[in-house]
């Protein structure tokens, strides 16, 4: 596995189309993997032969731990710092355009970005080992690209609570919030009751599966501009002392 990751994208005669995302460090996911996870999104949502999406990343102890902190740690000026944030604004973009419903599966923890991957979903399924957490905070930075999406699944309360408590939350707390639909105690009951959900997704109206896309997604129209605003909030703040010293301290545990 190359140091962007890997990327597959594999269509079954059912018409579900299974993505899956892999890096060596933790299912982090650096700026290629981003890019071509964001490219396969958009290809799945235009293939007519695609009825539903079936989104995950291989291991089993984490789902995505987030940013790349290399990537992260080289940030030195704003350009790249906002483009850095744009990453994930895009994968979430690309998850709320496509037309066709993205079921994810969460099968370990998930730490920033990978939250937001999560509460991006239209139906998202978990197992026990699936604790979630929000980091950036205590880096000086803060969830601000994935914010709204969280608020949009979770709402305001339990937004604020992930990102003031940065600590891990279990996969119960976030299934009691809304994050995760259904949670299992094995991967393998998570992976077969997915693809199951998948399957019978693909078996719908393609054009009424879209209309209720469209519908539960409403009030997001302003998204684009909302991220990347937000994205050049976070790329300014990475630059600060506090967040500097922070992810040094970071990288070195």
């Amino acid at each position: 596995m190359s140091t962007q990751g890997s990327l597959t994208s594999d269509l079954s005669p059912e018409g579900v189309r299974t993505i899956i995302f892999s890096h060596p460090a933790h299912n982090s996911m650096p700026s290629g993997q981003l890019k071509a996870t964001v490219a396969a999104l958009d290809e799945a949502g235009a293939d007519p032969a695609t009825r539903s999406i079936l989104l995950r990343s291989g291991g089993d102890r984490t789902f995505c731990a987030g940013a790349n902190l290399d990537e992260l740690l080289a940030i030195d000026d704003l350009t790249t710092g906002k483009a850095f944030f744009m990453g994930f604004a895009e994968l979430i973009l690309a998850m709320r355009r496509c037309p066709k419903p993205i079921v994810v599966a969460v099968q370990g923890k998930a730490i920033g970005g990978g939250v937001g991957i999560a509460s991006a979903a239209d139906y998202c399924m978990a197992t026990e080992a699936a604790s979630i957490k929000l980091s950036e905070l205590a880096i000086a930075i803060g969830p601000f690209v994935i914010l709204p999406a969280l608020v949009r699944k979770m709402g305001v309360a339990a937004a604020t609570e992930l990102s003031l408590d940065t600590e891990w939350h279990d996969a119960q707390w976030a299934h009691g919030k809304g994050l995760f639909q259904r949670v299992f105690a094995t991967q393998e009951e998570l992976l077969a009751a997915a693809e199951a959900l998948a399957k019978r997704l693909a078996t719908y109206s393609l054009e009424a599966a879209s209309e209720l896309k469209q519908t539960l997604w409403a009030g997001t129209d302003h998204w684009p501009a909302l991220l990347e605003e937000r994205a050049g909030v976070s790329g300014r703040l990475v630059l600060t002392d506090p967040a500097k010293q922070a992810l040094s301290k970071f990288k070195k545990k």
